[in-house]
């Protein structure tokens, strides 16, 4: 009778229990950059930007448990202000998405949320992000800031066992003082349109026009304006060319005695204020004595701004 024998191998599974911790933490008063900006963009269109809040938690709830973090807006101004009394208008928001502004005195919750919620709450630095819009304003050059205050207030699982269950809860509350701070830059525009003299026969007879153009720089703002030589600057003069033939022509102020040009050494100085101004030069032939073949003649200039 044979005898079979079986060898059996075993193992031992032990079995341990972990805790995944967390806790809130809300951050002193801290200084916030938006950022740098032109004031053209201010006084035209919306910044849109961001903030951290200060506040922030490590962990990660329950998925089955109650949890909330709230957060009041107990202070703002809702305006950026500079120290010459300049400011710009602000709203702001708890969503990426700008929908609902924050208000003063309200109350925003963000839980009962689950793992999958929680883990979209924070920004990349760890905190929940605050988000601005500027509204439109004619502003100068310098730094505009404001102070705003939170109140937050959580409650909310901070030990989860391996099976899911909540092993002690975080609650607290506290405020943070937020400095945010926007700066604006200089800037300016120009805008100007093409110029006829008409139809020139005979060059011993003056022909002139009005060059027209708009400077729009910021606010308070120093600059200088002239007009360029054009593409065919030669011994002094700008000149209109057609084939080999040229005209000579001048650009002056319009008294027609101060010369504009062709470098920032004959410039016209201005102040910006921050919307259109309109300027005019006066555009003049030179006289000679002569009849120039027939053709259109042409040059192109440049209105120069320097700030």
């Amino acid at each position: 009778m044979n005898t079979i024998s079986k060898l059996c191998c075993g193992a031992i599974m032990v079995m341990t229990c972990e805790t995944a911790l967390a806790d809130c933490v809300v951050g002193g008063n801290s200084n916030q950059n938006l950022g740098t900006f032109n004031s053209n963009s201010i006084s035209t269109g919306v910044v849109e930007t961001s903030f951290s809040s200060d506040f922030a938690c490590s962990g990660f709830v329950n998925l089955l448990d109650f949890s909330e973090i709230d957060a009041t807006l107990v202070a703002a101004d809702f305006q950026l202000t500079a120290t010459n009394g300049d400011a710009i208008p602000y709203t702001l928001y708890t969503a990426a998405e700008r929908t609902d502004p924050f208000t003063l005195n309200e109350t925003v919750s963000f839980g009962s949320f689950n793992l999958l919620d929680l883990l979209g709450l924070f920004g990349d630095d760890g905190t929940i992000p605050i988000y601005l819009s500027t509204g439109t304003s004619n502003v100068g050059v310098g730094s505009y800031s404001d102070s705003i205050t939170i109140f937050w207030q959580w409650d909310y699982c901070s030990g989860i066992g391996l099976s899911g269950i909540c092993l002690g809860r975080d609650e607290g509350s506290a405020s943070v003082v937020v400095n945010v701070q926007l700066d604006v830059t200089a800037s300016c525009s120009v805008q100007t349109s093409d110029v006829s003299l008409g139809t020139v026969s005979y060059l011993g007879d003056l022909h002139s026009a009005i060059l027209p153009f708009d400077v729009n720089c910021t606010k308070q703002l120093s600059y200088q304006y002239f007009v360029d030589g054009g593409d065919n600057f030669t011994n002094g003069n700008r000149n209109m060319v057609f084939g080999g033939e040229s005209i000579a022509y001048k650009i002056s102020a319009t008294d027609g005695n101060t010369a504009i040009g062709p470098d920032v050494g004959a410039s016209v100085a201005g102040v910006g204020i921050g919307n259109n101004q309109a300027y005019q030069f006066l555009v003049e032939t030179l006289v000679e004595d002569r009849f120039p073949s027939p053709g259109l003649y042409a040059d192109r200039v440049r209105v120069i701004v320097e700030f």
